[in-house]
């Protein structure tokens, strides 16, 4: 990060040493699923010390806890760098997320009605649903995103919010997002047509099974992609 390239994240003055670590890391934390900060790339403890204005001991810290919540890996005499994912890695979670992303379809069809549910959920999907004209792949990964963590939200089953959350889940998007093609998108673009109608109409069982078929047909053209997409 040197020269004139864009911080990463920027320093708040006045907070004390703990508020300072949980800082930086909430902003690393959130340029890594913007994807600002990309899968393999180098976290500068120097760098991210002076952009901050704080400790070099604050920075570590805030590293060592993105390590243990596997963001980060700490590699000896590299120092810190964001996570990349090995192909099985990514199999193993998307084994994982199709089942606890399935239920949480199935408990937003079943919340729908519920409270302000069907208002929120028709709020994001006109934002987010396709419009006919092709959108930016850094607009696509926000809106995807937002689609996702919208619906389990709305299931309103907080162990299965935290659950998905650790996955880390957008860590493998923006490693492999970039191999995306149109026909891809497109696929993506119908799925969440058919997940958000049986959302809406509330029919659980739809919607359970339009979210794992939307989760296989993305591992599977994830996992054929070639092996310099993955960690070796």
């Amino acid at each position: 990060m040197a020269g004139n390239a864009e911080p990463i994240i920027k320093g708040e003055p006045g907070v004390r040493r703990g508020q300072t670590v949980d800082d930086i890391i909430e902003r690393l934390r959130d340029a890594i699923f913007t994807g600002r900060i990309v899968a393999g790339q180098r976290l500068i403890a120097n760098d991210l010390t002076e952009q901050l204005g704080v400790s070099r001991g604050s920075v570590r810290e805030a590293l060592q806890r993105l390590a243990a919540d596997g963001l980060v890996d700490i590699i000896p005499n590299r120092g810190a760098m964001v996570r990349r994912l090995s192909r099985e890695h990514v199999r193993e979670l998307f084994q994982i997320r199709i089942n606890l992303e399935g239920l949480g379809a199935r408990l937003a069809a079943e919340n729908i009605e519920k409270g302000d549910h069907r208002q929120r959920f028709v709020t994001v999907w006109n934002e987010v649903k396709p419009g006919g004209s092709e959108r930016a792949w850094s607009t696509f990964m926000r809106q995807n995103r937002l689609y996702h963590r919208t619906i389990v939200g709305i299931g309103a089953n907080k162990q299965l919010s935290q659950l998905i959350d650790n996955l880390h889940l957008p860590i493998v998007m923006f490693q492999v997002g970039q191999s995306m093609q149109s026909e891809n998108l497109a696929h993506s673009h119908q799925d969440h047509i058919d997940i958000a109608q049986a959302i809406l109409a509330g029919d659980a069982a739809a919607a359970q099974q339009a979210m794992e078929n939307h989760l296989r047909r993305s591992a599977e053209w994830i996992l054929q992609l070639p092996d310099s997409a993955f960690h070796l």
